[in-house]
């Protein structure tokens, strides 16, 4: 008889890694974590693109997606390939959202997501060194400190001087619910080491024999018997193999959990049918209502010794309501001191001197546009084709150029001008809705923040993937526990919210048991 695991967990990102952890507390719990990327068991064995919060890592541990942005308009799709996922790779923002995304949450039939139920997960997650009290908390695994004005690079001391010189308030702690404006972003690296769940979380579990961590293995579908999950069918050095769990979650993200739902035959029936796929769950909403936080930026030409790739990337933020728009601290602003662009053209990096460039990017929080993820094949290693549809609604594309505005009038300020030579590639007068408009769709890019793919909801909405809880809806022993259940992108950076998944729903998984 095959051994059968309590837990069997698909993914070891932000919300995979904490229920692995949460889960394996009981010694009596078999877990079993599969991670489709490397692993490494101590600090001292991670690689240091891993290890370094100051930079985002895209190249040695992603799974090199694209997407479609727009019609005519392919980008880069980076999501983090390691124990950790994209807690791994990214920027360190430990940013949480405004209290009335969650509100929404529950006011769409999830109550138990309300503001007033996740707060006490927030504050369990983290281990803030600068703010206390009710709203934050202290001795979590996951370390939060924000940058002091001393230690702030040039130019995001001169971009968030030039905010209020602009007229917004200052903000020393962006995680306090009615925070607006600018200052320092909380973030969650301890003495420029990366936090990721991998560290905070995986680290201090790692000796426990009833957790298991399988790198290296791509899961390609999940196995049924009736309408219960039974066991995943995984790759494994070059073989297929089949291990069998009492409950099977999927916490692969946005992207590649609903790619697993679809192969495994849960999701829109006559999709599934068209690529050969015997449907196990008509759910129609499995790849749909996929959410994104869009960008546009300005590439800035610095004077020399500004830019240094030893420095923090990002420091500081302004999130504020665009103007005309009702949706609180729906448009995030900030500065990015230093970004290698090595991929430039050999004439054009003659032409400007450098490859490491400064920005000020835009990016819109509260999208209307909505895209769609769908499999091409039932092959695990083809990547699903990701429709982002950014700026399909007009609101998306007014508040966008509206955010642009604002990044144009930050750099034609003396104290930013000061600090480089121009602006790369605009031409035409950027006061002016049509060149701004041009930019926005010429510089479109992401935030790397899907969400939604497998939505939650009650039985009365026909798009809800799973409920409340995040069992899949129709079937048993099978759940989703990440960014994919989201119903609406939160007003933030993703990974504390997904992390904040995670340790809400390993204490349902373990009141079940």
């Amino acid at each position: 008889m095959p051994f059968v695991y309590d837990d069997i967990i698909v993914g070891g990102g932000s919300s995979g890694a904490v229920l692995a952890a949460r889960l394996s507390e009981d010694p009596s719990r078999s877990v079993l974590l599969f991670e489709a990327g490397p692993d490494y068991a101590s600090i001292e064995e991670t690689p240091g693109d891993l290890l370094d919060g100051k930079n985002i890592s895209v190249v040695d541990h992603d799974w090199h997606l694209t997407a479609e942005a727009f019609s005519g308009h392919e980008i880069a799709y980076p999501r983090g390939k390691a124990t950790g996922g994209s807690s791994a790779v990214n920027a360190t923002v430990a940013l949480r959202g405004v209290p009335a995304d969650y509100d929404e949450w529950a006011s769409l039939g999830n109550p138990a997501w309300a503001w007033q139920n996740v707060l006490d997960y927030f504050r369990r997650l983290e281990d803030d060194q600068d703010e206390g009290g009710d709203l934050h908390g202290q001795n979590g695994p996951i370390y939060v400190r924000r940058w002091r004005d001393e230690e702030l690079h040039p130019f995001s001391r001169s971009v968030n001087n030039v905010f209020r010189s602009l007229g917004y308030p200052e903000v020393s702690d962006h995680n306090h619910p009615e925070s607006t404006g600018c200052g320092p972003y909380p973030m969650n690296q301890n003495d420029g080491l990366r936090v990721s769940t991998a560290i905070g979380y995986l680290l201090p579990a790692r000796h426990r024999l009833n957790l298991t961590i399988r790198p290296h293995c791509l899961v390609n579908r999940v196995l049924f018997e009736g309408d219960r999950a039974v066991a995943v069918e995984v790759e494994s050095g070059g073989e297929m193999q089949r291990v069998e769990g009492r409950r099977i979650t999927l916490s692969a993200g946005a992207v590649m959990s609903p790619a697993i739902l679809l192969r495994s035959g849960v999701g829109p029936k006559a999709d599934l049918v068209d690529l050969g796929i015997s449907p196990v769950a008509d759910l129609p909403g499995v790849g749909a209502n996929l959410l994104d936080h869009p960008t546009a930026s300005l590439m800035l030409l610095p004077r020399p010794g500004l830019c240094d790739l030893a420095t923090p990337q990002v420091q500081t933020i302004l999130r504020t309501t665009t103007p005309g728009s009702d949706e609180f601290n729906d448009l995030q602003i900030f500065a990015v001191n230093q970004l290698d662009m090595s991929g430039l053209t050999p004439e054009l990096v003659r032409e400007l001197g450098t490859t490491v460039f400064p920005r000020i990017v835009a990016s819109l929080q509260r999208p209307l546009s909505k895209g769609r993820l769908s499999i091409t094949s039932t092959d695990p290693h083809v990547q699903p084709r990701l429709e982002l549809n950014y700026f399909d609604h007009p609101e998306d594309m007014r508040r966008m150029i509206e955010g642009l505005r604002i990044c144009w009038q930050v750099v034609q300020s003396p104290e930013v001008q000061a600090l480089i030579e121009g602006i790369v590639g605009v031409e035409g007068d950027l006061s002016t809705d049509d060149v701004l408009e041009r930019e926005v769709r010429a510089t479109a890019g992401t935030t790397f923040h899907p969400v939604g793919t497998a939505k939650m909801g009650p039985s009365s909405d026909p798009e809800a993937v799973v409920d409340e809880h995040c069992r899949v809806r129709g079937l048993e022993g099978l759940r989703v526990v990440d960014a994919s259940i989201m119903p609406n992108i939160v007003r933030a950076n993703t990974n504390l919210t997904c992390i904040m998944i995670g340790e809400r729903v390993a204490d349902w998984m373990r009141e079940e048991a």
